[in-house]
């Protein structure tokens, strides 16, 4: 196939499944205001130094109409709902597939009647819509997806790199003690929704309790300034390691080197650095949303607080520190989970059979599902 891709450039989402799709064989294209190389991509950059949005929106739909054009793809797939999601419904391409993020679905479309109505409108357009959860996927829906058009597709876990027996020198290089506990969180600096001043806010009444304890604070996008200041105000800067962006071939030794893995979100879609968690066996604390729970049992294979309760979060981090047997049946039991539902391959592989029936479909005459 010849896909057209409208996606956020320089994301490790967006760089992994282009690069599966490429090394399946199809010739694939990039067009992005986020122009970040990725081997085998034929890269297009639709930026256009405007500032009035409006008027940034309908340049850049020009440009993509005419690569469009020019390209010719087998199929446009639209990655994120609003914003590449405009260019993808008002481009007027077919077969047109459409993946849901996050925050596209659970927020920024509720934030104006008019990107709402952008967004139900992609919605409604598409051929194909993917989510990596059934929760995201019933958002979609309530919003104008058509129910038979959505399918559960995960950004999927490299379970040959993410796995309990991971080679590790992390210690070492934070200066960590070999029997000191380790809890890491690694979700984006850039939302509030990510909660993580109420996880750097638990740590001091964690240290009370178990005072070897050391914190890895990382996050994959945004700056993590106003946390390391917090780190600061409540004198915890001996304890918790503030590493940035930690390269994503480097993320298996930080998660085999941790004893519990945090994400507390107020909202999200499945967290790929949880499932990478789990797949490398490390116990997990999340918070209790659907997205989540497909995945964690309270009790059985992690422990689940409320958004936003701090005082829960101290009290499961804690139950974890105190309980090595029960760390290890959380982490083979997580382990086991992920390398059968969730590895990245077979997500990649059901998607290129997806893709391939819907190309296929559309060149059939009046096989094509009519666009409402």
């Amino acid at each position: 196939m010849r896909i057209a891709y409208l996606s956020i450039g320089g994301h490790i989402h967006t760089e992994r499944w282009l690069r599966s799709f490429v090394n399946r064989g199809h010739e694939v294209h990039l067009m992005t205001v986020q122009p970040v190389p990725i081997e085998g991509v034929k890269l297009y950059d639709i930026r256009t130094g405007i500032r009035f949005k409006p008027l940034h929106y309908a340049v850049a739909l020009r440009k993509v109409k005419r690569i469009l054009a020019e390209v010719r793809p087998d199929l446009l797939h639209t990655h994120f709902l609003t914003g590449y999601g405009y260019w993808g419904v008002f481009s007027g391409f077919h077969p047109n597939v459409l993946t849901v993020w996050g925050d596209d679905v659970y927020l920024t479309p509720h934030t104006s009647f008019l990107k709402g109505r952008l967004a139900r409108m992609a919605l409604r357009r598409a051929d194909l819509v993917t989510g990596d959860s059934e929760d995201i996927l019933e958002r979609a829906v309530t919003m104008g997806a058509a129910r038979e058009a959505c399918h559960v597709i995960q950004w999927g876990v490299d379970v040959t790199a993410f796995r309990p027996d991971a080679p590790s020198d992390v210690r070492e290089r934070l200066g960590i003690p070999a029997d000191s506990p380790v809890v890491i969180s690694i979700r984006s600096f850039t939302q509030p929704y990510y909660n993580i001043d109420v996880i750097v806010r638990a740590i001091p009444a964690i240290l009370e309790k178990r005072p070897d304890t050391h914190f890895i604070i990382a996050g994959n996008e945004g700056d993590d300034t106003e946390f390391r200041k917090l780190a600061g105000q409540l004198s915890i800067d001996e304890r918790a390691h503030f590493v940035g962006k930690i390269p994503h071939e480097e993320l298996p030794a930080y998660l085999v080197t941790s004893d519990a893995f945090l994400s507390v979100p107020s909202v999200d879609a499945t967290a790929v650095s949880l499932l990478e968690a789990m797949a490398c066996g490390t116990p997990v604390v999340v918070s209790g949303l659907d997205s989540a729970l497909e995945w964690v049992t309270d009790g059985k294979n992690g422990l689940v607080v409320s958004p936003r309760d701090q005082t829960a979060l101290e009290g499961a981090v804690l139950q974890l520190l105190d309980s090595p047997e029960r760390r290890k049946e959380f982490g083979t039991i997580s382990a086991g989970l992920i390398r059968e539902r969730a590895d990245h391959e077979t997500h990649m592989a059901r998607m290129e059979e997806l893709c391939l029936e819907l190309v296929e479909r559309w060149r059939k005459p009046g096989g094509a599902r009519e666009i409402r």
